[in-house]
């Protein structure tokens, strides 16, 4: 039965309704009380005003009274009728009947007091003078002839004071004025009426705002109402305030706000509190749930009876039966055969209300079994079963594969020739395989539990077994190990050797010491062989010529050298680096790589082969280089330096007698024309003599005109200059010189070389033609030894078509680009041919097909050809007879071959 849907979530609104609530109704009421506060305040502002206006009459009428009887005095102080003391008197009982006033005095013009009122007045004493305030009222007075009040001041005690100036005229002149002096604290402590000072503090407020009388001594903030009245008289600027007394003050009047504010949040907390409860309870019930629902693991409800009750979805996903159909099913049913009498065991703890833990085997809705693990616990009360099953198929799977691995692991544990011991941190043997009990001949339970001295130590050794085990307990032991003689059970020794490890357990504590023991030997017999064949190989390189070294590739050091290289360079090579002993080696930049940025896996490699010359012998040297790898696995440079200094100089002496060969040839081909060369040479010295004899003639005759002269003269010279350049052509081709290559054209050596031929060519009746293709770069070559080339095969040319028919005495000199860089030029004559048997030996030294020939030109022309980077080719031509063709390189080429280099 599928688990029942939850109730679907109260929209958000229906939460939020309460909160409106009470918040309406909060605002209500403050909106309330705030009408009511609002009125009361006015009630209280009408009252206040018509206090203040009544207090402000009361003190009008006393300083109107005041005003009168200061112009009593002065109109009879004017007329001259008042003396001193009536004065005194009337003033006297002025001020009797004014509490309000402190003083009356009369002040001349001269500002000094002549008679002051009452007689023991403090601050109004005859004879002195006006000061400050006092000054600025009394000159205002007799400047305005009118009543005059005073700025009040606070006088010496620092009570605040107000004067009335009322000035006196006699005869129209000033004589002086009158001076009424009143306390403002006395004016609202005498005039105002008890009932009021204590419905309100009432202050008298000069221009500034600052108050010169207080009522009441009460800070403004206990105060929440004021009003405030110009005084009038005295008319300047003073202003009287009154504030009505709050009862209770400020907390009185804002408690109502308060209690309703902290109501209304009482009541918006408790709906939250009522709402998170809630909707914890849905959450906890979702939860629950979707903890049923999605639960990995088999969650059901069974009666006591053992019949399902409610089943959540796993059931569908673990064993494929649907949840919906299982009610009312007995588990049972479900369990296999082999596994029933073991679960009804458990089912009866169960009815007996005891927890049980059980596995066993349940059908799949395809019929077949997976291992569950059941955690059920009954609950007697409510005769009901909670179970919760966890598919363990995998883990059973999983610990039979276990037990499969650890057979094989024990297997081949077993089948290894390797031995292992273990030992723990006191000594003693905790585990020994059966590889190392077959080595040393002992039973493993001859060898588990035993402590030093072990059965296997000879007694010779037991001192050396005894440091190598302390050694091993105290965890120094060498990485890569010790080795130690071994016995046999019978009696038999053998060299072995240990490596160590520290044991440790599942919590990463150290147990003990791991040992793997290898029988070595058979190693150590091989390995003695191979020093003696070391030291064998190395005798043979000591036997050779050749220099050899092996350095570092990184670090330059030398790390071996012969005894060849040792005698060259020092017995203390081996050492010191390669460039510290001035071994001829190339630069960096003759490298093909660089050997300091090679890695193991680039290797073998060749770096270097070539001739060098040594920096201080002069010796040369042919040096080959190689990237290998050493006996520990760096990478290192292997060097051969052969002498070939004899070499060198016997190639010299070759490259000598080539040259002066090549000359001799030079000369022997112009021997062989120098009978055409003066017949060449004739025509233009006859030619010359001729026109300078027909010039004579005529200008001894005296009939010469001028132009026939210039012209004969101009025909002369036009063929000395010819004459010229035949014999500077010669000089040029015969004269000794070095090889040196240029930018040179290929057109201008073809010229030149033709220029020779042509002359034999039109004597034997051959045609010379040219095929150039048009916009050939310049190349770069020594321009005498590629002319004597092209010369020495068309003279070939020449001679091979000696005996042709005279239609085929064509002999074609082609030259046309081949490839990026190179110049093809072809000698294509349609002569005799050549034999596969000449073509063999053609360019053999003394080998000729000319009765007259020496056989070294083909030779000498293969030479020059080859020393400028090309090879001299020869083809039969399809049409008959013999193509001869070289390559030349560009100068364009040559400039990239240059920076390559």
């Amino acid at each position: 039965m599928h688990a029942p849907p939850s109730d679907p979530a109260p929209p958000r609104w229906y939460w939020a309704v309460p909160y409106v609530v009470v918040t309406l109704f909060a605002v209500s009421m403050l909106a309330l009380v705030w009408l009511l506060q609002q009125r009361e305040s006015d009630v209280e502002r009408g009252a206040l005003a018509r206090d203040l206006q009544w207090t402000e009459q009361a003190i009008r009428r006393v300083v109107l009274g005041t005003e009168e009887f200061l112009g009593q005095l002065a109109r009879d102080m004017a007329a001259g009728t008042l003396e001193h003391d009536g004065f005194q008197q009337r003033a006297n009982e002025h001020l009797a009947v004014n509490p309000a006033l402190t003083n009356i005095a009369w002040v001349g013009r001269d500002q000094a007091v002549r008679w002051t009122a009452p007689f023991d007045a403090l601050d109004w004493l005859a004879g002195d003078t006006l000061l400050g305030p006092q000054v600025q009222g009394f000159q205002h007075s007799a400047l305005s002839s009118r009543l005059t009040y005073g700025a009040a001041y606070r006088n010496a005690r620092g009570d605040a004071v107000l004067e009335v100036f009322v000035p006196v005229h006699r005869q129209g002149e000033f004589f002086g004025a009158l001076v009424a002096a009143y306390s403002v604290e006395r004016m609202i402590s005498r005039l105002v009426p008890d009932w009021f000072t204590e419905k309100y503090r009432l202050a008298v407020l000069d221009t500034d705002g600052v108050a010169l009388a207080l009522s009441s001594a009460l800070p403004d903030r206990e105060h929440h109402l004021a009003l405030e009245l110009v005084l009038e008289p005295p008319r300047n600027g003073m202003r009287l305030q009154a504030m009505a007394f709050r009862p209770g003050g400020d907390v009185m009047h804002a408690l109502p706000a308060v209690i309703i504010v902290g109501l209304s949040l009482l009541v918006l907390w408790g709906l939250w509190m009522l709402r998170g409860h809630m909707q914890r309870r849905v959450q906890v019930e979702r939860e629950r749930d979707r903890l049923f629902n999605l639960s990995l693991d088999l969650l059901c409800i069974v009666d006591l009876e053992g019949r399902f009750r409610r089943c959540n979805p796993a059931f569908e996903r673990v064993l494929g039966h649907d949840p919906a159909t299982l009610p009312g099913a007995l588990m049972i049913d479900f369990v296999h055969a082999e596994d029933v009498a073991s679960t009804l065991d458990n089912m009866r703890r169960l009815a007996g209300g005891e927890p049980v833990s059980f596995e066993n085997r349940c059908r799949c809705a395809d019929g077949s079994y997976k291992w569950l693990a059941w955690s059920v616990n009954p609950v007697r009360g409510e005769g009901l079963v909670y179970a919760v099953a966890h598919d363990v198929t995998g883990r059973k799977a999983a610990e039979d594969a276990l037990r499969a691995e650890s057979a094989f692991r024990k297997a081949m544990e077993d089948s290894v020739v390797t031995g292992l011991r273990a030992i723990d941190l006191s000594g003693r043997i905790i585990y020994v395989n059966s590889a190392f009990c077959r080595m040393v001949g002992f039973a493993e339970s001859e060898l588990v539990g035993t402590v030093a001295p072990f059965p296997y130590w000879p007694p010779e050794q037991l001192a050396i077994c005894e440091r190598n085990l302390a050694m091993t307990l105290s965890g120094q032991a060498p990485r890569s190990g010790f080795e130690m003689r071994i016995q046999r059970k019978n009696g038999e020794r053998f060299d072995a050797r240990f490596y160590l490890s520290p044991l440790i357990d599942l919590t990463g504590r150290q147990t003990g010491w791991m040992a793997s023991i290898t029988d070595i030997t058979e190693p150590k017999r091989v390995r003695a062989a191979l020093e003696a064949a070391h030291e064998r190989f190395e005798a043979v390189l000591d036997g050779l010529d050749a220099a050899v070294f092996v350095a570092d590739a990184r670090t330059d050091e030398i790390l071996f050298a012969n005894l060849a290289f040792k005698r060259i360079h020092g017995f203390d090579a081996v050492g010191r680096t390669v460039r510290g002993v001035a071994v001829p080696q190339p630069e960096r930049g003759d490298y093909r790589v660089d050997p300091r940025n090679l890695a193991p896996a680039d290797l073998p490699r060749e770096l270097f082969d070539g001739e060098l010359q040594h920096p201080l012998s002069g010796r040369w040297y042919h040096v080959r280089e190689q990237a290998t790898r050493w006996v520990d696995g760096r990478v290192v440079r292997m060097g051969i330096a052969t002498d070939i200094t004899d070499r060198k100089q016997t190639a010299e002496v070759a490259r000598q007698q080539e040259e002066r060969l090549q000359r001799t040839s030079r000369l022997i081909t112009m021997g062989e024309m120098a009978s055409t060369l003066a017949h060449e040479l004739n025509q233009p010295l006859s030619a010359i003599a001729n026109y300078c004899a027909g010039s004579v003639t005529r200008l001894q005759a005296g009939n010469a005109k001028q132009e026939d002269i210039l012209a004969a003269m101009q025909k002369a010279s036009f063929q000395a200059e010819r004459a010229g350049k035949i014999i500077r052509r010669v000089r040029e081709f015969v004269k000794k010189s070095e090889p040196r290559r240029a930018a040179v054209s290929i057109v201008d050596i073809l010229e030149d070389a033709i220029g020779f031929a042509d002359i034999d060519a039109r004597r034997t009746g051959i045609r010379i033609v040219t095929a150039v293709e048009p916009g050939l770069p310049a190349v770069y070559a020594d321009r005498i030894m590629i002319e004597q080339v092209l010369l020495n095969l068309v003279r070939n040319g020449i001679d091979a078509m000696a005996d042709a028919l005279p239609e085929r005495r064509v002999l074609t000199v082609r030259v046309r680009g081949c490839g990026p860089g190179q110049v093809e030029v072809a000698v294509i004559d349609q002569g005799h041919g050549i034999s596969e048997e000449g073509r063999s030996r053609l360019f053999t030294p003394f080998y000729t097909t000319k009765a007259e020939g020496m056989g070294m030109g083909l030779n000498i022309c293969r030479s020059i050809v080859e020393f400028h980077d090309g090879r001299l080719i020869v083809d039969d031509n399809p049409e008959g007879g013999t193509i001869f063709s070289f390559i030349l390189p560009t100068e364009i080429a040559s400039e990239r071959v240059a920076r390559s280099a």
